[in-house]
């Protein structure tokens, strides 16, 4: 795996594994509700999915990290399939932000442009850079 890649998975990881704490156990505080977009009056109805939601981001952060790891440790194949199926799974749910969004699903039409293409480009340019 090449170092472009393995430098966008882990920077994918990063943010995915950032944003965590901020859904799971902050989107109470007017912070976190700004960050991601969340009205303060929508906080308790999404609760429910904040939770699951951020601790999905965590382990598919924690994926990357560790496909990275196996990579330089000797187990490619082992590597190589982490990355690319956390970067996969990272690139399709990021976009659905931005379906939801396209939808009418957040407050304003245009909100999940900057975490739509947070969590979506760096994993496609890791997934790209495998290619070369």
């Amino acid at each position: 795996m090449n170092a472009v890649s393995q430098l966008f998975a882990v920077l994918a990881a990063v943010i995915y594994i950032v944003v965590f704490p901020l859904e799971s156990f902050f989107l109470r505080h007017p912070a976190a509700q700004k960050f991601l977009s969340t009205p303060a009056q929508n906080v308790p109805a999404v609760m429910m999915w904040a939770i699951p939601t951020g601790f999905r981001n965590l382990l598919i952060g924690l994926g990357n990290i560790a496909g990275v790891v196996a990579v330089n440790t000797g187990y490619a194949v082992v590597g190589y399939t982490l990355v690319v199926y956390c970067c996969a799974n990272m690139v399709i749910s990021g976009a659905t932000m931005g379906l939801a969004d396209w939808l009418g699903h957040y407050p304003r039409k245009g909100d999940s442009i900057p975490a739509t293409l947070g969590a979506t480009v760096p994993p496609l340019v890791a997934l790209l850079a495998l290619l070369f």
